[in-house]
């Protein structure tokens, strides 16, 4: 059997790559004979294929870390899958999940199609020390890379912590992002895929459409997805209560993309801490 060589061009955000990955998975399955060479554009992107025994060579394109990709890339020797399924601006055309849609533009079926994430032992061990100093840690991110319009009141964060204090409530995320006074401050203190890690071994998640969403998906957590501009159909997963109470004008994500909402994020404001709150406790199996 000929010898398929996919060359790929990682797209998009992180939660993109992560929805990626079950793709390679099935690349490998299809084509057991396949070499797949992937070429991220930074560092982040990269790392999620650590140790993934369905990839076998991974590249930047920076030209400065990695010159001769960037050329291959720019100039396209060999072909190349540049495809990028927001192309298909799914919101509009589609109600599949965006793993499917992935792997339909490979021409694979998914066999399996939960994200696939490997980590090293230390990771786990780092993470499993610091969450057990906790009581059940509920991981929490707050905020939407690809729109703001993806963003729940931030009021709404500290009123939920507020009426579970059972829970220890730990944000995730980088430093420029918003604060939630009431959760214990992880902002911009983890790399990557130590976040990751600690997404395997949390009680649960609480956040918004994000890369970290997709990642709970790894490793089975309940979790809870807050969507507005988005359907859960295209971006949610089967292990987390996913809350969405669409509008007329929804799903608006590809259409206005991270213009200002012009209903004030209405699609979000009616989801209440209740809601939220009372779909977590379900998750922890708490009475």
């Amino acid at each position: 059997m000929e010898k398929k060589i996919f060359r790929i061009v990682v797209k998009g955000g992180l939660g993109d790559v992560l929805l990626l990955t079950p793709t390679m998975k099935a690349i490998k399955q299809t084509y057991p004979n396949s070499k797949i060479m992937l070429f991220c554009f930074n560092e982040r992107q990269k790392s999620i294929f650590e140790n993934n025994p369905h990839v076998d060579k991974v590249y930047t394109t920076s030209f400065w870390s990695n010159p001769i990709s960037y050329i291959r890339v720019s100039m396209k020797w060999g072909k190349f899958y540049k495809d990028f399924y927001g192309g298909l601006i799914p919101t509009v055309f589609y109600n599949e999940n965006a793993k499917m849609l992935i792997a339909g533009l490979y021409d694979v079926e998914l066999q399996d199609d939960k994200v696939q994430v490997f980590l090293t032992q230390q990771e786990e061990e780092k993470a499993r020390q610091l969450l057990s100093k906790y009581k059940n840690p509920v991981l929490l991110h707050i905020t939407s890379k690809t729109s703001k319009n993806q963003e729940w009141k931030h009021s709404n964060w500290d009123e939920l912590i507020t009426s579970m204090p059972d829970c220890t409530f730990l944000q995730l995320g980088v430093m420029k992002e918003e604060k939630v006074e009431k959760a214990v401050d992880l902002r911009g203190l983890l790399s990557f895929r130590e976040t990751l890690a600690l997404i395997k071994y949390a009680s649960s998640f609480v956040g918004v459409n994000s890369s970290f969403s997709h990642a709970t998906n790894a490793f089975d957590i309940p979790g809870v997805v807050i969507f507005g501009p988005a359907q859960p159909d295209i971006w949610g997963h089967p292990n987390n209560i996913n809350i969405y109470k669409p509008m007329r004008c929804s799903p608006c994500l590809d259409l206005i993309f991270a213009a200002k909402c012009p209903y004030d994020k209405a699609c979000m404001d009616r989801i209440s801490v209740t809601e939220v709150r009372e779909a977590l406790r379900s998750q922890l199996q708490f009475s």
